[in-house]
């Protein structure tokens, strides 16, 4: 990065034009006013960028608007953020709340708040401990949901899924930081398909795989199996085929 880049800040209210930094810093109120390309840019106060953003690392523990897309290497969000366009990092880490008008593509996924995209998600490795809804597809090699709250996708694809229902003092601190209602706390598909498959308080219309496990609480129309097939106590299945 050239050392021309300059550092910017705002504490009180005000706005800065878009262009090239080396970091953006807004503890007040503040604008972004066209595309920027940036090391790194935190949000602590109430900030919006009217354009893309190119950043090294994205900090938002206040309140942060993005009206295009966002290309970045970290972000990190405690507080709320929103994305109108599509979001491309190599690591997303949300303990508040995110969200994406475009899709998510990343690395690494890690949700402990609430995560809602109008697109696909994908992902080397999806963690969610929190709620989440994907008005599309959410892939990934490997995913892990403790479910801390209502979650869906329309259909989730990988190699490895494994759900499980999240602890009683998991779910006490999403209520009370986020509000999240845990008389919902399920994952919600029309179908579920991987290698390996482990569901528990999951309700889907399809799971395909190799080697599935049905645990307590699932509600599941259609299984297919390959290989092994396992429905444990408390759930239902309508029809199982071997394939």
């Amino acid at each position: 990065m050239s050392d021309e880049r300059q550092a910017a800040s705002i504490s009180g209210s005000g706005s800065l034009s878009g262009g090239i930094y080396s970091r953006i810093s807004i503890s007040g109120s503040g604008k972004v006013n066209g595309d920027v390309v940036v090391e790194e840019i935190k949000i602590s106060g109430s900030g919006r960028v009217n354009g893309t953003t190119e950043a090294g690392q994205i900090g938002v523990s206040g309140s942060a608007t993005f009206s295009d897309a966002v290309i970045a290497d970290e972000v990190r969000v405690s507080g709320s953020a929103k994305v109108d366009g599509r979001v491309q990092a190599k690591e997303l880490k949300c303990s508040g709340s995110f969200r994406a008008g475009g899709g998510i593509t990343s690395d690494y996924i890690k949700i402990t708040g609430s995560l809602r995209t109008g697109g696909d998600v994908e992902a080397d490795i999806f963690r969610a401990t929190g709620g989440f809804d994907i008005d599309g597809l959410l892939t990934a090699d490997k995913i892990e949901i403790h479910i801390g709250g209502r979650c869906r996708a329309k259909e989730i694809g990988g190699e490895r899924i494994e759900v499980q229902r999240a602890s009683h003092s998991i779910l006490a601190g999403l209520v009370r930081i986020l509000g999240v209602n845990s008389g919902i706390s399920r994952l919600e598909a029309t179908v579920i398909e991987a290698d390996e498959v482990h569901l528990e308080d999951t309700v889907a219309d399809v799971v395909r795989g190799k080697r599935i496990d049905i645990g307590a609480g699932c509600r599941i129309g259609t299984v297919e199996y390959e290989e092994q097939l396992r429905v444990g106590d408390g759930a239902e299945v309508d029809e199982r085929r071997q394939v």
